[in-house]
């Protein structure tokens, strides 16, 4: 199922505001007699919602102070915000996909609606849900008011909390390294897909286009052993957090052993060679998988004299281990039959 509904958070996502957010801050910092923080100390530090990150720093003032305090101040500097790089030609695409857009965020209704008509994307959303303290009392709300299937439906932030509302929601979550919390921070999260910003995600989304179920997609994939005999096994969110092996489509023009070393560099930054082919799999509709698919299954193995794998977005861990370790993990179907007859091959 390919992705028909995005919700997008707004600071660190969409706009660069964290100069005059960190400004208003330390306004109010000093008004309490507090020191200033660097951006590196907020970056740090910060965290949603406010209440609870405001009584840990501030616990001798009120949310209705500190409210007004920092709409005071922020009304001053918001004249400094601008689009981050990519979102206006991410809200263009979505536009053109008929991807249906929402907002969610904590910014000020009135600031909102000063900075998205005079960075011109007010008119891309189809509802904006904003000046919400707690996003995580907000989505199943936003995903039932629309009638939004959870599958087709992904949450776009660049903070622990964004990525903790997509999980409450049920919905796809999907950090970008764009704004406030740091690419470790985020991980801590467990977010399902992670980007740069948001060309890489408007790739993804194109690069996983649904096709006609009448398609069938050839595609490649190999057991890897490394020189300890160990194979290389990969969880990832699409197989439904199952085990498996490093793999991908083959592309035009492409021989089906030039797309496996491509695929395994890319998602595992290994170099493979002593490449044989096992065999080729049926894989039609695999309940497994995120989305309908119809698969041809060009299995391999083959070696490396690497061990250590750099992953992209796709997968989320790795592990080395001996063949009759690696039956023990939970498995996606194809891995368990390609591992089937690989062993009744060298039996």
């Amino acid at each position: 199922m390919h992705y028909k509904n995005i919700i997008l958070d707004w600071s660190g996502t969409l706009v660069d505001d964290l100069g005059p957010v960190l400004d208003a801050t330390n306004q109010i910092f000093a008004h309490y007699q507090k020191q200033p923080w660097s951006q590196e100390e907020f970056k740090e530090k910060f965290y949603l919602p406010f209440p609870k990150f405001y009584a840990q720093y501030l616990p001798e003032a009120t949310m209705v102070e500190l409210d007004h305090h920092y709409q005071k101040a922020f009304k001053c500097l918001q004249d400094n915000v601008s689009l981050l790089p990519h979102a206006l030609d991410f809200l263009e695409f979505c536009k053109k996909e008929n991807i249906r857009l929402f907002l969610l965020s904590t910014i000020h209704a009135e600031h909102f609606a000063v900075q998205s008509v005079r960075l011109g994307i007010k008119h891309y959303f189809e509802f904006p849900y904003v000046q919400i303290i707690d996003k995580k009392l907000k989505i199943s709300q936003i995903i039932a008011d629309h009638g939004l299937n959870p599958r087709e439906t992904m949450f776009v932030g660049d903070m622990q909390h964004d990525i903790d509302t997509a999980h409450h929601g049920g919905i796809t979550a999907v950090a970008v390294l764009t704004g406030y919390d740091s690419e470790d921070k985020l991980k801590k999260a467990s977010p399902d897909l992670m980007f740069g910003n948001l060309h890489s995600l408007q790739e993804y989304l194109l690069r996983h286009r649904e096709l006609p179920d009448y398609f069938p997609i050839a595609t490649v994939g190999a057991l890897i052993f490394n020189s300890k005999d160990e194979v290389l096994m990969i969880q990832t969110h699409k197989w439904s957090h199952k085990w498996g092996i490093p793999g991908g489509k083959i592309k035009t023009n492409e021989t089906s052993e030039d797309a496996l070393i491509r695929e395994i560099k890319e998602e595992t930054a290994l170099d493979v060679e002593h490449i044989r082919f096992i065999m080729v799999q049926d894989c039609i509709r695999p309940p497994e998988f995120y989305k309908k698919a119809h698969f041809l299954l060009l299995n391999y193995i083959c070696r490396t004299n690497q061990t250590a794998v750099v992953l992209n977005q796709e997968a989320e861990v790795y592990r080395w281990l001996p063949l009759a370790e690696a039956k023990k993990l939970d498995l996606n179907t194809p891995t368990k039959i390609l591992i089937k007859e690989y062993e009744r091959q060298n039996a």
